[in-house]
């Protein structure tokens, strides 16, 4: 497809808020650019838009042209505020951005609204959850398998076993895969609509989606981090293919309606 035909993708994360760490913004860049560079090389038009910047509004319609976008990933960040789904949180967690929730929530308002495909990653699958209702575990513990805790790398690697049926199975074309993961949180109540999609070792979801449904909602999500460097090889590809593919698909008939 032509430059002016590829669907365009809008990827969202609190790139510079002022709630975070020097260390946590530059791991939050890194990854993005990754994830942006993974969406060129689908046949995308990656555009990173940082839901924590001051100058952005909280309202995602007036953030993005919706109309002129195609497909929007929800990268990672930090917590989502509590107050979200109704906890009183827990003691360490990640500092909250108020703003970037607010924005990337409204933002997953307007994108289902207009049925655009949306895909999150980490906080993005964490927020999709609770756009649609479900809560969060708010500390998966000390000795969770799902974070490195050593100082030398905030990412561990593991298993998950990828649901048969599914559109993440679809994508991914392998029962179990092995994932890249820093995450401290994870799906409590799932949100109506959504069903698991993968699944840890532990029982922790690693893994939803909308069900697949003719002319329906194309939403999923992962807990892990697939634009990670040491990300198996192929991996960032399959979901980010996917998702281009359906924005194009889509794109293809509003044109052709407009």
């Amino acid at each position: 497809m032509t430059t002016a035909q590829r669907p365009v993708i809008a990827l969202t994360t609190p790139l510079h808020s002022t709630a975070y760490s020097r260390d946590y913004i530059a791991d939050l860049d890194r990854l993005a650019a990754q994830a942006c560079a993974g969406i060129e090389a689908a046949g995308g038009r990656a555009l990173l838009f940082d839901s924590s910047g001051s100058s952005i509004a909280p309202d995602a319609t007036e953030l993005l042209d919706i109309a002129r976008i195609d497909g929007v990933v929800l990268l990672g960040g930090g917590d989502v505020d509590p107050a979200h789904y109704g906890s009183p949180g827990h003691p360490d967690a990640v500092r909250v951005d108020s703003r970037a929730d607010a924005l990337e929530l409204a933002l997953i308002a307007a994108a289902r609204a207009a049925r655009l495909p949306v895909l999150g990653i980490c906080r993005g699958l964490q927020l999709i959850n609770i756009a649609f209702g479900g809560s969060l575990i708010t500390d998966l513990g000390p000795d969770s398998a799902h974070k490195d805790h050593s100082p030398e790398s905030a990412m561990v690697g593991h298993q998950v076993m990828v649901v048969p049926g599914t559109v993440l199975r679809t994508m991914l074309g392998a029962p179990v895969v092995e994932v890249r993961s820093s995450h401290h949180q994870g799906v409590e109540e799932l949100g109506e609509g959504l069903i698991v999609s993968a699944l840890a070792d532990d029982g922790i979801v690693e893994g939803i989606e909308v069900p697949a449904q003719e002319g329906g909602e194309w939403v999923v999500a992962v807990q892990w981090h697939p634009e990670d460097a040491l990300t198996e090889p192929g991996q960032l590809q399959a979901l980010f293919g996917a998702l281009v593919s359906e924005s194009a698909r889509r794109q293809e008939a509003r044109l052709a309606v407009a």
